[in-house]
Parts: C-alpha cells; sequence; structure tokens
C-alpha cells in the first residue's frame, strides 16, 4: 500500500482571510504588509540569502517568518532577546501554524545549561549541613519536584523557588561537574536530555544569550552547543550586537569567586579532609579578593583601565591575587583525582586564571578593559568594541539563510549603523510600518517651557507638567526613566501627591508588577530601561506613557568613551555614528509601549526640550510613529478622554 503524499499549501493558502489560518484564530483578517513579509522570507529561504526587516508593530512578523519557514520543510532556528517571546513561540504561534501549514512537526525550546537541574549536584548540596532554614526548605521542594513531577527538568517549571534564588546556583547544570562527572543523555543527565531533543526538532527556539555562547564556542575552536540548522531567525535582534559583546568579551565579579571559594571548602571537607594546606590557600585568596575591592574605593565607580594602569596599589594587589590563585591552582592539581567536585573547582580556577591574565595584558585595540565597583562588589569586564568580524566569519562559516527582525533597526529607514555593528553590510533590507492608525489613536504632548535636562529640578518640573494628564488618564500611565535616580527622585515626589497605586521597577519582579498594573486603580508604573521594551500592555489598562529624557548614553562610561574614540581615529563623529542611532533605536521601543492594538487610544508625553530645541531632535523625532504633536495640555487631556 502505497501512502499518498501530503500537498504542501502555499502560502495564500495558509494566510489569506479564508485560509487554513482563519479557521483557527478567531477574528483572522489578513494584512497586506503581513503577506509581503512573508513572500520577502520565502525568498530569503529559497536563496539562502540575509535579510534585515523591520516589521512596524501590528505587522503580525511572527507568524509572517514562521510560515515560509515551516513549508520549508527545513531545520529552523528561532532566536529572541525575551522569555516571554520564546513561550509565546512554542506554547501558542507554533502548535497553531503546523495545523494551519498541515504539516507535521516537532517544536522545541532550549536553554542553557543553568536553566537545568543537575540530579548530581543536587544531591551533593543536600550533603552539606551549613545551609539556613530557608535554603533546607527551598532544597526540600526541589527534591520532591524532581522525584515526583518533573520530566525536562527546566527549573522555570518549579513556581515555589523564585528563578532568581541564589540556591538554583548550586544544583543546576555546570560545565565543569558535567565534564568531570562524565554526564551524558544515559546518565539522567536533564540539559544532554534537552539538547538531544533539540536535535530531533524542526523548529528549536532559543535566546539571543544561547546563541551567543555559541557563537563564541565556535569562534574560540571549542565545539558547538546548537546543532546546525538551515535558516536562522533572529527576533527583536536589535538586541543582538550588545549580548554578542558579552559572549565574544566576559565578566568576572567578585561573586563569581566568592561562590569559587565557597565550592572549594566544600570539596575538601568532601573529597580530600586531610589537605589543611588547601584551606589555608584558600583563605588567602579570600583575603586577597577583599583588599582588590579595598583599593577601588567605597564609592559606586567605572574605572577604564587607562585610569588603573597607573594605580600601583591596584596593581601590586592584582599581582598578588594571580599569585595566589596559581598557588591554590597548583595545590589542586595535586589531587584533582579524588573526586568530581575537586575536579570541578580545578577547572574554574584555571578558567578565572586565564581570564584574568588575558583582562591584565590584553594589547587589542578592539577590546575595552574596564571595571564597575562599589564598597563591596566590583566586575572586570573585557568588552569587544565590534562584533562585526567575528559574527559574519561564524555566519559564513554556517551558511543557510539568516533573518534578523525587529519593530527598530533602522534610523529613519536607513539600516547601516545596525548592519555595521554585526558586519552585514550586504545584507538585503525592507521595512514595513505599522497598520495602526497613528493619526486618530494617538497623539505626542511635548511641553514647551520645560528647563534643560540638567537642571537640578528637572524631575520636579516634569512631574508638575505630567500632573493634568496623570489625573486625566486616572493613573494607567507608565513613567518611563533614563537613569534609577530620576526615577527614585519621581517616585519620592508621587509618594507624597499621589493617590492611587505606585508600581516601582526592582520592588517585584517585572512580570508581577505588569499584572497588578493591568488589575490596580490609578495605576502609575516606574520603569527604566527594561521596560522600555518587551513590555505589552493593551487596551484600557494603559493610557499615557512619559518619557523624561532623551536616552542618550552617559558620556563617562568606558564603552561609550572607547567607541566614540575609536570611531574619532577613523575620521568619525562619534555623536552621530553611535550615540544619535542608539537613542533613536531606544525612543522608536519606548514610544512603541503605547499603542499596542488596533483599538488603543492615548497620549505619548516626551519632556525633553532638546526634541524641539537641537537639530538632531529632529532625527529622533522623524523616526518615531506618525502622531499629530501637540504643546499645550488641554489637547492631551482631551485625548485622554477621548479613549476612556
Amino acid at each position: 500500500m502505497t501512502r499518498t503524499k501530503r500537498k504542501i499549501l502555499s502560502i495564500e493558502e495558509v494566510l489569506s482571510d479564508d485560509g487554513t489560518l482563519s479557521k483557527l484564530v478567531s477574528n483572522y483578517a489578513a494584512r497586506e504588509s503581513q503577506l509581503a513579509m512573508t513572500k520577502e522570507v520565502e525568498e530569503l529561504i529559497k536563496h539562502e540569502s540575509t535579510l534585515l526587516a523591520e516589521a512596524g508593530t501590528g505587522t503580525g512578523k511572527t507568524f509572517a517568518y514562521l510560515v515560509p519557514a515551516l513549508l520549508s520543510g527545513k531545520k529552523v532556528i528561532v532566536s529572541t532577546a525575551t522569555k516571554t517571546l520564546q513561550e509565546q513561540l512554542v506554547k501558542k504561534d507554533l502548535p497553531i501554524l503546523y495545523k494551519a501549514c498541515g504539516i507535521g512537526g516537532k517544536a522545541r525550546l532550549l536553554k542553557g545549561r543553568d536553566n537545568y537541574i543537575c540530579p548530581e549536584r543536587l544531591e551533593v548540596t543536600e550533603t552539606v549541613e551549613q545551609h539556613s532554614r530557608e535554603d533546607w526548605k527551598k532544597l526540600a521542594l526541589i527534591r520532591d519536584w524532581v522525584e515526583n513531577k518533573t520530566q525536562a527538568g527546566d527549573i522555570a517549571e518549579l513556581d515555589s523557588v523564585a528563578e532568581g534564588d541564589h540556591i538554583w546556583r548550586k544544583v543546576t547544570s555546570r560545565t565543569e561537574f558535567c565534564q568531570a562527572a562524565d554526564c551524558g543523555v544515559d546518565t539522567g543527565c536533564c540539559y544532554a536530555k534537552a539538547k538531544h531533543k533539540a536535535s530531533e526538532a524542526q523548529v528549536l527556539v532559543v535566546n539571543h544569550h544561547l546563541f551567543c555562547a555559541d557563537l563564541a564556542l565556535r569562534e574560540q575552536g571549542f565545539g558547538e552547543l546548537l546543532p546546525e540548522a538551515d535558516i536562522y531567525i533572529f527576533d527583536e535582534a536589535h538586541k543582538l550586537p550588545d549580548i554578542a559583546a558579552q559572549f565574544l568579551g566576559f565578566t568576572i565579579t567578585r561573586g563569581q569567586i566568592e561562590e569559587l571559594i565557597r565550592d572549594i571548602k566544600q570539596a575538601q571537607k568532601q573529597e580530600s579532609p586531610e589537605s589543611n594546606k588547601l584551606v589555608d590557600s584558600v583563605n588567602l585568596l579570600e583575603e586577597q579578593l577583599k583588599k582588590i575591592n579595598e583599593s577601588l574605593g567605597k564609592w559606586e565607580k567605572r574605572w577604564t583601565w587607562e585610569q588603573l594602569n597607573d594605580e600601583a596599589a591596584f596593581q601590586n594587589i592584582m599581582q598578588r591575587f594571580i599569585n595566589q590563585l596559581e598557588q591554590l591552582i597548583s595545590e589542586l592539581k595535586q589531587i584533582v583525582e579524588r573526586g568530581k567536585l575537586l575536579s570541578a573547582v580545578y577547572k574554574r580556577c584555571q578558567e578565572f586564571q586565564t581570564q584574568f591574565k588575558d583582562w591584565l595584558t590584553s594589547q587589542s585595540e578592539n577590546k575595552i578593559r574596564w571595571i564597575e565597583s562599589s564598597q563591596a562588589r566590583f566586575k572586570f569586564n573585557l568588552t569587544p568594541l565590534s562584533v562585526a568580524d567575528p559574527f559574519s566569519r561564524q555566519r559564513a562559516e554556517i551558511g543557510g539563510a539568516w533573518l534578523f527582525t525587529s519593530a527598530t533597526l533602522s534610523v529613519n529607514k536607513n539600516f547601516d549603523y545596525f548592519a555595521k555593528r554585526l558586519g552585514l553590510d550586504q545584507a538585503d533590507t525592507a521595512n514595513w510600518p505599522s497598520p495602526f492608525d497613528y493619526q486618530n489613536q494617538a497623539l505626542v504632548y511635548h511641553p514647551v517651557g520645560l528647563p534643560e535636562p540638567r537642571d537640578p529640578n528637572y524631575t520636579k518640573v516634569c512631574l508638575r507638567a505630567a500632573w493634568p494628564l496623570l489625573k486625566a488618564a486616572e493613573g494607567r500611565a507608565f513613567l518611563l526613566f533614563t537613569s534609577h535616580k530620576a526615577l527614585q527622585d519621581a517616585r519620592a515626589i508621587l509618594e507624597e501627591h499621589w493617590d492611587g497605586t505606585l508600581l516601582v521597577q526592582g520592588e517585584l519582579p517585572k512580570l508581577t508588577l505588569l499584572q497588578k498594573f493591568k488589575l490596580m486603580d490609578k495605576a502609575l508604573l516606574l520603569g527604566t530601561s527594561s521596560f522600555w521594551e518587551g513590555v505589552d500592555v493593551k487596551g484600557e489598562a494603559l493610557k499615557l506613557v512619559i518619557i523624561d529624557r532623551i536616552p542618550f548614553a552617559p558620556p563617562d562610561d568606558p564603552i561609550v568613551q572607547a567607541r566614540e574614540a575609536y570611531l574619532k581615529e577613523n575620521g568619525l563623529n562619534g555623536f552621530v555614528h553611535f550615540q544619535l542611532p542608539e537613542a533613536v533605536m531606544a525612543m522608536k521601543q519606548g514610544a512603541g509601549r503605547l499603542i499596542r492594538d488596533v483599538d488603543d487610544y492615548g497620549v505619548l508625553m516626551l519632556c525633553d526640550p532638546r526634541l524641539s530645541s537641537k537639530g538632531y531632535g529632529q532625527t529622533i523625532r522623524n523616526a518615531l510613529p506618525d502622531f499629530p504633536w501637540v504643546f499645550e495640555p488641554n489637547s492631551a487631556i482631551e485625548k485622554l478622554a477621548q479613549s476612556s
């Protein structure tokens, strides 16, 4: 008996008004821009080319790239910046589209290894007696979950232990431990199982961090984390260059070294209790660690290498720290064969030794050495100025079709800034504006007479100008700030005067804040960078978005200084070719929080007087949604009344 070959549907048969998708999605309507993008992605896949695609809010870009990818039958990796979009793709969008396309196939979500429980590390951690009562409770919850509930071992499944809780770092998968324990699918390793399932999927969903970790391993010649694919799709692609820079460089924190010290002590106690010399040596390392912080001072500060290179006290302390770390490695080498824990900490010590030496001796013009320090913490950072060469090199080696898409990839429809950051100068580009009726759905209120942002009373004056709008909207507002100081200043003022709900970033997890914002009366949500993008509040809950300043990067930031110096050396203007494009894309993201659906109405209040007083203000204004602009509060108040 011969099996009838299943007919492959066309894009139109899936996405048209009477297509298969319309039977699965209520109130479905075909969108011209979505269909146009879908056709472009189909060509991209056919010719294995590279496309930069800016698709405005409401375009339906997710379906526009998934439908041709699924119909192609090829292996696909989709990378996103946020967990929210990952969950939406795997749990909602892909199951619907598999049905609509009339094909079978598997979609999997793969996370980084530290998102998966390690049964062996859990067992080791349970043998330690120095846990607090609270930590023992958490370990009991984790043990019950491992034995009776989970199959995947993804820690996000266990709601009763917060995803950011420190206890997870003791019991999740770690490269050096897996190597020491010779872990694999057959040994019950959850991460190994997840990787094996990922290799069998037609569509694999990852985040930019995991993709860039894979990229860094390939660049170093150490293999790879992800399976090969035919199509690579990056949604929320505007975040990719900065994330790639994190992985093609490195960061060492005091917390990481303190964790290593604790783990060495535990490994010694369990696997080599007679090695008292090792305990003395690790205690000396701990002392040197404290001296590094002391040498950097008690105030929050960012240091460039140039500032520290002439600091004799810092250089001497760093050398003593490195010497002590080398002594520790020498002692661990003699007993490394006694157990998995000793083997794991030995490998970590070697990795930190290599990174510290790289940090102290790097001569690369493309890498910035800098430190963030405070009274009890530090971060050593080695950050590449550009990731264009390694990214383009690996893309060429991997091959296939590559799509980079976001609502904010261009600066006034020019993609050069994003393209150059990833070495995508030869890529095709396309732009589809949002289908929303911005002229009627919203407006920009730009108050006149505000002081310059450097004025010490700036935040207070902005809130005074915003007050009639906050009252008219009955809360239902996002207040987006470019600094934590401005946020805290605004919070102090509003706590005295606002009689509704005040929700402040950092007090609760982001998703919890958003849920409360949607449900509570007269709610104001105060946020900084993480609330400027990836936040989707539709309908009556959000009617007003206020942005305090143009989001320029701080001029004293070491990376900003280094990038501007690098551009100047190459005959380019740091403000025009770096600061302004970054600010434009960030402003587009912030402005995009307001209108999320065809029925949304509201007001975007832009406070910064430089939008109208400086020449570059026009560049930023041109890049924003096509809202009408008003300059006195009554028109804005009328708009808010219309939308209620």
